[in-house]
């Protein structure tokens, strides 16, 4: 989505945007929940993209519960939330389909002239060249190649149910509200998103959950090697954990969550798993290149950040193109401001995860 905050911005302010998207699928039905932080709200109204309303959900009660189901406490608290495809959707829709471009896979960039090499041996050449390529970014591998991913010891497992797939008292328990559950270095939430249709009706939409979990070293190989036996650094998709990993990993929600979360887990069809992992690029632009959104840093999911640090970047670099007269003097102001806060901002997602939640080395 980093590339199409990205496009959109510098599109609406009359700039020549060309994205190229390596994947040759559609993208609309992946991903799970995201916390709607007010960065992605503003970007969806004031491109007039859509009505952020439309796509959220909300809960008005920060909830923490016991291991035998009971609540520990309640706070008033108002959180928005949508779902990856529901933003996904809009913001595709709102890009012009002859300026974007599947099945494009970037091989190489010289940021020197800002020459890009595809994979099928074209190339192009760009004023300024914004990778948005993710947390394994190819780009920043060539930019940076000692930045690397720094595993935290620990994983997220994930899924997502459709309402009508879950009982009554699970829906009572989570309607509305945004609930945990703390254990013994182990922590898991749970929230409403849209529906994969994007219904924010109750009876449509999807119950978002993510378990935060320690494991060895001998445990992260065998999880993180799928049904292909392909061995994985970051993330096993949808459909794709090996039996024996799933299985017991349902097992040890019936063992260790409270009711309601592990009648959750029973009911996901597809979980999936993500290690978490803290990145952090030395900065954020060479020459007519710039990295943006994950590829230059990932801060651990419990800052609810990644997507709305993604918009902000966009917005940003858009900017700093106004403000300034030269690509150089743009890129400069951008890339000290952003930089900093990324760097604050995986800094915050250490403390969270290895110090209030317990977790981590």
């Amino acid at each position: 989505m980093g590339g199409l905050f990205t496009g959109i911005a510098l599109n609406r302010a009359g700039h020549d945007v060309t994205i190229a998207e390596q994947s040759t699928g559609d993208l609309r039905s992946r991903g799970g929940g995201i916390v709607a932080q007010q960065s992605i709200r503003q970007f969806l109204s004031r491109h007039d993209i859509v009505d952020p309303t439309k796509i959220t959900t909300r809960a008005s009660e920060r909830r923490f519960l016991t291991a035998n189901g009971a609540v520990r406490t309640s706070t008033a608290d108002s959180m928005v939330f949508t779902s990856w495809d529901a933003v996904y959707r809009q913001l595709r829709a709102a890009f012009p389909d002859d300026q974007y471009h599947t099945g494009r896979t970037v091989t190489r960039i010289r940021a020197t002239d800002g020459t890009v090499r595809f994979a099928d041996g074209d190339q192009t050449t760009a004023e300024l060249v914004v990778a948005a390529d993710g947390g394994q970014s190819t780009a920043r591998k060539q930019l940076f190649p000692d930045t690397e991913p720094v595993f935290a010891d620990y994983v997220a497992w994930r899924g997502v149910v459709p309402e009508a797939a879950l009982s009554d008292t699970v829906v009572d328990a989570f309607d509305g509200r945004f609930t945990f559950y703390q254990g013994e270095q182990m922590l898991i939430l749970a929230y409403f998103i849209p529906g994969a249709d994007g219904s924010t009706a109750p009876g449509g939409r999807r119950l978002n959950w993510v378990w935060y979990d320690t494991l060895t070293g001998r445990e992260r190989e065998t999880i993180f090697t799928d049904t292909t036996g392909t061995k994985n650094q970051l993330s096993v998709s949808p459909g794709q954990l090996q039996a024996p990993v799933e299985t017991r990993q349902r097992e040890r929600a019936t063992e260790t969550l409270p009711p309601v979360f592990a009648d959750l887990v029973a009911a996901t069809a597809r979980p999936f798993v993500q290690a978490i992992y803290d990145l952090q690029s030395p900065q954020m632009t060479v020459d007519r290149a710039c990295l943006l959104g994950d590829a230059a840093f990932v801060a651990r999911p419990h800052t609810a950040a990644g997507t709305a640090k993604a918009a902000s970047d966009a917005v940003e670099l858009k900017a700093a193109l106004d403000r300034h007269s030269s690509l150089g003097g743009a890129l400069a102001s951008w890339d000290e401001a952003r930089t900093n806060y990324g760097g604050r901002l995986v800094a915050q997602g250490k403390r969270m995860g290895d110090e209030r939640l317990s977790l981590g080395s």
